[in-house]
């Protein structure tokens, strides 16, 4: 926890994701969204430490930019489509860890949870949580108030215990992980980073970018069943370093957030849903997997 909080530009990303609900600030006739004014901060002290270079600043702003005007309205539908296109293929080259000038922090490395899963490491990954951050801020349909987050939730709790109750399923029949309840020392560093540089990345791509915009094309219900579908596919796809039965399960996992994000159209739900399940999966399960898979 102490190596993620020293790094001020993760301390300064976060932040800007934690504020990305919120409305702007106003002095007089002035006004400023803060989440702007952290992710600044993020690049600059990024720039300052070491841990973020040049190329890796113009990636992030030409996504920036990409997106912004790929939601610009009163421009041409080609061009918008193009820059579409381009913010996403360097989105997912930034989460992929495919664009130079990012020195990621290594939270730990090679730890064991339990002696039934192999060992595993974790980072800090600057560049997927500044990709992560700009969808969710430019791109992603987040709820506005708090009223709007109980009616997703009140919409949505009953899909999204049943999608974990189908993962548990699946991920014990297939013995991809077995019973194993632990708090481990590292729990609350995991979850922070889990939460805010995983699960958010993760659901504002698959599901606030890519379903999203496949929902826009075709609002009618065979275009929604394509971009869940799609959705939920690349979601698996992505995964494919963990092999055939991670892709599968990934698969599964994608299929149930992605539905939760249609019935709600909130970004909250599904990266709810996400971290929910990998809350249990880490607390309740062999982490990442067992061993024996």
């Amino acid at each position: 926890m102490l190596k993620l909080l020293s790094s001020p530009a993760y301390v300064f990303l976060m932040l800007a994701i934690v504020c990305a609900w919120l409305p702007a600030l106003r002095w007089g006739r002035f006004s400023v969204l803060p989440y702007w004014v952290f992710f600044g901060l993020a690049l600059c002290a990024g720039l300052a430490t070491g841990v973020l270079g040049l190329v890796g600043v113009l990636a992030v702003l030409l996504l920036a930019l990409s997106l912004l005007v790929a939601e610009c309205n009163r421009l041409p539908g080609v061009l918008r489509l193009a820059l579409g296109v381009i913010a996403a293929v360097l989105a997912l080259a930034l989460a992929m860890h495919r664009v130079p000038g990012f020195n990621n922090v290594s939270i730990f490395n090679g730890m064991q949870l339990s002696a039934d899963s192999p060992p595993f490491t974790l980072y800090a990954n600057l560049d997927k949580g500044l990709a992560g951050f700009l969808l969710l801020a430019i791109f992603c349909r987040k709820a506005a108030s708090w009223a709007e987050l109980k009616e997703g939730l009140q919409r949505s709790w009953r899909l999204a215990f049943a999608s974990i109750a189908m993962l548990i399923m699946l991920g014990l029949l297939s013995q991809f992980f077995r019973v194993d309840l632990k708090l481990p020392a590292h729990t609350g560093v995991f979850l922070l980073v889990n939460l805010l540089l995983t699960c958010v990345a993760e659901e504002a791509f698959f599901r606030g970018f890519v379903q999203e915009s496949l929902h826009r094309l075709s609002s009618k219900p065979l275009g929604t069943a394509l971009a869940v579908a799609a959705s939920a596919l690349l979601f698996g796809l992505a995964h494919f370093a963990g092999g055939a039965m991670y892709m599968a399960l990934a698969c599964f996992a994608g299929l149930g957030y992605a539905l939760v994000y249609q019935q709600s159209r909130r970004i909250e739900m599904a990266v709810l849903l996400h971290f929910g399940f990998n809350l249990i999966h880490y607390l309740c399960f062999s982490y990442p997997k067992y061993a024996g898979v």
